[in-house]
């Protein structure tokens, strides 16, 4: 297997298999084809399917929960029953399968709900679960060899780019595809299949270049034979009996329940009463499933193991199995990962619905064309690429000197939910002067007035098109909004504050959730820590969609979507101390020595323990490692924990 030169100022000249290469190729498709249809679905969902701007935000919003919920199984799957290499395989066709039936559902005459749905959620959502969990890993377990440490560092470089890569292209390219495929001298009906076609072409042939390279891929079929999820549950259970444990088996519980309602009011007919009694009745129970999860865990001293036992009643004593203070262990980071993750990704996902409707009804356009809402958002990913030197460099080590010691764990999370909490201070502002601007509309528009849908009135007027390309369209694109004047530039602002924050939050709950768990379960806690990332916050966000359904109206002059910002700002707000008196009050054990680390030191261990976590999308480490006790690959270098939530989550 011929290698290929790498970068030699980042790897100091190591060579990486081609084999790896192919890995890398899949990754680079998948975030593209991903990132190419989640930057256009609520576009299309309201100008083609007849959805209006808010339920086509809750359904983006739970596509998203979709993909992420699929991680856990993914994982289990690929670390225990079938091996990465199959699911990949497995998935990966799914993937493709779901995303040609996407394609398909948007041509001319076709237009099927349905088929576009069950692409999505049955299809795309299905095989990034499966796919996400699997492809680095499986990617680092090629490298072998005297020089395997310093290929794997250049391995996940080239992955943290070719997610970049993908999600750039697809943001910044293949989103104006689809809303104005004029630009492209594409016909004006077929931008969506285009797009979509686009993405699906792509990953049909990165999964046919990933089984070409079948042959020369090692350790296809290695799954662990060490069992997790079957002795953390039935512990959960048999704990039950103490007040605490009951407390904790209800949280965990309520996350079915929560989940299930949180897919049907999205999906319930926009405006009804059974979508807003599902909607208030899921917020309820997040309520009482977050608070639950977050006061059970911070002493798990009432967790009893269950012991297993042989036919004749006899206690068997499993040699691999995991002892009862693992199993404490594995659950002392939930408090924290269930706070953060909730103040901090309930203000990411203002990106993925809210800050698109308010972007689109802003000036995009550019010369004779008009660009699309979503390219904005790479202005989270500039932030990222361009910041982390800029934090490392001068901005940590400059508070360190001012304070006599480290940037501790903590002061990064707090600075991350301030950066959040600007980014909606700069949404509000843009909101109200948005508002206060004029509509670019026809000389004959008249601001109080709009048609029966909501709309601003129709789009061609004497032979020129006023409406914005990726705001809400009647269903024959003629009649839509038209756009504020106001440069939609602007919002890179409040997308670069969000990229700023999830420099200083996400990486650190990952490495907290690493450094503080034990060797066996890791894996398992990252799964958990996923979800709590990015499935919980865009469910609640679609829930808050729902409930503020007047909100977000179709034309935004007449809703108040600043409601979203003030929510998250809320959040932000409360969950500072929330977050510093659980930090505080959670009992936490070394998990190499067993020792209790009273206060704050977890801390300094979570602050100079040398293993790093190769970002958002690291959260991909969700499988674990069969090659070895470290799931997470315990030699990737220290500047891997400073990749992004935007990249952890097109990682993962």
């Amino acid at each position: 297997d011929p290698p290929v030169p790498c970068d030699p100022a980042s790897s100091g000249g190591a060579m990486i298999p081609l084999r790896v290469v192919l890995i890398l190729v899949v990754e680079l498709c998948e975030r593209f084809c991903f990132y190419t249809i989640q930057g256009s679905q609520k576009f299309f969902l309201s100008q083609k399917l007849g959805y209006g701007s808010s339920q086509a935000s809750a359904i983006t919003t739970i596509f998203n929960t979709a993909s992420y919920l699929g991680c856990l199984p993914g994982g289990v799957l690929g670390d225990r029953f079938l091996g990465r290499f199959l699911v990949i395989v497995i998935f990966g066709s799914i993937y493709v399968g779901g995303s040609f039936c996407l394609a398909i559902s948007t041509l001319p005459g076709v237009d099927s709900k349905g088929l576009f749905l069950a692409g999505t959620f049955a299809g795309v959502a299905l095989g990034t679960g499966g796919i996400k969990p699997n492809v680095c890993n499986f990617g680092a377990d090629q490298i072998q060899g005297e020089n395997a440490d310093q290929e794997k560092e250049t391995f996940f470089s080239y992955f943290y780019w070719m997610i970049n890569i993908g999600a750039v292209v697809a943001l910044a390219v293949m989103t104006s595809v689809a809303t104005t495929p004029e630009n492209f001298g594409i016909d004006k009906n077929y931008g969506y299949f285009v797009s979509y076609g686009s993405g699906a072409i792509a990953m049909g042939v990165c999964v046919t270049i990933f089984l070409l390279g079948s042959p020369g891929y090692i350790h296809k079929f290695l799954r662990s034979q060490t069992s997790t999820m079957k002795p953390i549950m039935k512990a959960l259970v048999v704990s039950s009996r103490s007040p605490r444990g009951f407390i904790a088996l209800m949280g965990w519980v309520l996350l079915v329940p929560f989940f299930v309602l949180s897919f049907m009011q999205a999906f319930a007919e926009e405006g009804s009463t059974a979508a807003t009694v599902e909607a208030v009745a899921a917020f309820a129970i997040s309520a009482v499933m977050l608070t639950c999860l977050t006061y059970a865990h911070l002493d798990n001293s009432w967790i009893r193991r269950a012991p297993s036992y042989d036919g004749g009643g006899e206690e068997l004593v499993e040699v691999d199995s995991i002892s009862e203070d693992d199993i404490r262990m594995t659950f002392q980071t939930i408090p924290v990962l269930v706070v953060a993750n909730t103040v901090f990704n309930f203000c990411y996902t203002m990106m993925i619905a809210p800050f698109l409707s308010q972007s689109c009804q802003m000036d995009l356009k550019i010369g004779s064309g008009q660009i699309s809402g979503s390219l904005f958002n790479v202005g989270d990913c500039f932030a990222i690429v361009l910041f982390i030197p800029i934090f490392e460099m001068f901005i940590y080590p400059f508070f360190a000197r001012l304070q006599g010691r480290d940037i501790s764990p903590s002061q990064k999370l707090v600075g991350g939910f301030f950066f959040a909490a600007m980014a909606m201070v700069a949404a509000t502002a843009l909101e109200f002067a948005r508002r206060g601007a004029g509509v670019m509309g026809p000389p004959s528009f008249v601001p109080s007035q709009q048609t029966a849908d909501g709309f601003m009135g129709n789009c061609m007027v004497d032979g020129k098109d006023y409406c914005s390309n990726c705001a809400p369209k009647s269903a024959s694109g003629d009649e839509g909004i038209y756009m504020s004047n106001i440069s939609g530039f602007l919002m890179f602002i409040p997308f670069g504050l969000v990229g700023l924050g999830e420099i200083m939050v996400n990486p650190v709950l990952y490495h907290y959730a690493y450094a503080l768990t034990p060797s066996k379960t890791k894996s398992v806690v990252q799964a958990v820590n996923l979800i709590f990332q990015g499935a919980v916050p865009p469910a609640l966000v679609a829930v808050f969609t729902t409930i503020l359904k007047s909100a977000q109206p179709n034309n935004l002059n007449k809703g108040h979507i600043e409601y979203f910002y003030y929510i998250s700002m809320v959040l932000c707000v409360l969950g500072t101390p929330i977050y510093l008196i659980v930090a505080r009050k959670s009992h936490i054990k070394n998990p190499e020595t067993g020792s209790i680390i009273a206060g704050s030191q977890w801390e300094s261990r979570v602050a100079t323990s040398q293993v790093a976590l190769a970002g958002r999308q690291m959260g991909s480490f969700v499988g674990g490692s069969v090659t070895g006790n470290d799931p997470l690959g315990s030699r990737v270098s220290q500047r891997e924990i400073t990749l992004s939530q935007r990249d952890i989550e097109r990682i993962g």
